[in-house]
């Protein structure tokens, strides 16, 4: 059985518990190795000069995505489908939700 099927059990994002929800998310993320897709720190290397790095990184952020759509309820999914990378969500969620 591969361990991502059983590795996330996030607290889910309601919409009400950001600060609970962010907290946990990004230690989780920080033990994956891949806070720098969510925070931005780590933006994808130019395609047209490395196409093996670029596609790797895709895949990473991929991952990061899954997690976060993952960990949310299905009503703020639809409010995620324009971010074109972690970051992209994250920012968005943190901009909405946090005080």
């Amino acid at each position: 059985m591969s361990s991502d099927k059983s590795e996330v059990s996030l607290i889910r994002f309601n919409g009400k518990n950001y600060s609970a929800w962010a907290f946990h998310f990004g230690i989780f993320v920080k033990g994956k190795e891949a806070w720098g897709h969510v925070d931005g720190s780590n933006p994808a290397p130019d395609k047209n000069k490395d196409k093996d790095q670029h596609a790797k990184w895709e895949v990473k952020d991929a991952q990061v995505m899954t997690w976060i759509l993952g960990s949310v309820e299905p009503n703020i999914i639809l409010n995620l489908r324009s971010s074109q990378t972690a970051a992209q969500m994250w920012t968005y969620l943190k901009k909405i939700y946090s005080q």
